[in-house]
């Protein structure tokens, strides 16, 4: 599921054609309109629902998204208490599901009130975000983080975005220009540049250097996809091709 997602965004960013979801997708429908990973796996899940929202979204079939999920996805968060068992992933693949089916109004003001208190319970001094509370900062989740809260119409403060844009700032600092994921990390990837990347456009601040540019070309392979290694994947073609559609090229106005 989440490899026909990266390829539906992909598609649409090249071409604006809807990708045509395999029977694949059907096969992956569970009771109650949900969503499993794979046609193999028997439960569903949060992600494999957002992926599924989000694929027949993007191939033109809105329509197609069965009208029990948005309820599913509500209930997914409707205890108070439940944010604290999951982690900021988890709650952002149904915030985003909920978005992208106009269905944030589902949570109720005190749910509501529950996920901001985890979020924020999940900053760390420096203004980076983890998983859960307690745990290190890293650029993945302080994306979610940041982007949780606008869908929640709690974003950051103008003094709190300062903090949290300098700690992503920090993480690009690198000789390549790509970020890492943490602030121990002293391996910069295409992901953590692309987590970095979008949390900065959601702070509406410019996060990244001038050398993300080239460092992000310099991983582009002869097929036209984009990997850290001898071959490209689908996820980090999307992280390439997202950053670089954000980004002039030189001599266009280059940040």
């Amino acid at each position: 599921m989440e490899a026909l997602r990266w390829a539906a965004e992909i598609t649409s960013m090249l071409s604006g054609e809807p990708l045509t979801p395999a029977p694949f997708m059907d096969a992956c429908r569970r009771a109650g309109g949900t969503f499993a990973m794979t046609a193999a796996d028997p439960e569903p899940s949060r992600a494999a629902g957002y992926y599924a929202v989000r694929a027949l979204t993007l191939s033109g079939r809105r329509d197609d998204v069965p009208d029990e999920l948005p309820r599913w996805f509500a209930g997914e968060l409707a205890e108070p208490h439940l944010p604290a068992s999951s982690d900021i992933d988890e709650m952002f693949y149904v915030l985003r599901a909920l978005e992208q089916l106009g269905a944030l109004g589902l949570l109720s003001p005190e749910v509501t009130r529950s996920l901001v208190h985890f979020i924020q319970a999940c900053r760390d001094g420096g203004g980076g975000y983890a998983g859960i509370p307690g745990r290190p900062p890293d650029t993945e989740h302080t994306y979610c983080a940041v982007c949780s809260l606008s869908l929640l119409q709690h974003p950051l403060g103008p003094a709190e975005s300062r903090v949290t844009a300098a700690w992503l700032r920090s993480r690009f600092a690198t000789p390549s220009g790509l970020a890492t994921l943490t602030a121990d990390d002293d391996a910069p990837s295409l992901a953590a540049s692309y987590w970095g990347f979008r949390a900065g456009e959601v702070l509406n601040d410019v996060v990244w250097t001038d050398r993300l540019r080239l460092a992000v070309e310099k991983l582009g392979k002869p097929d036209g996809g984009y990997g850290a290694q001898a071959h490209a994947t689908l996820w980090e073609s999307y992280c390439g091709l997202r950053v670089l559609s954000s980004i002039p090229a030189p001599g266009g106005g280059e940040r």
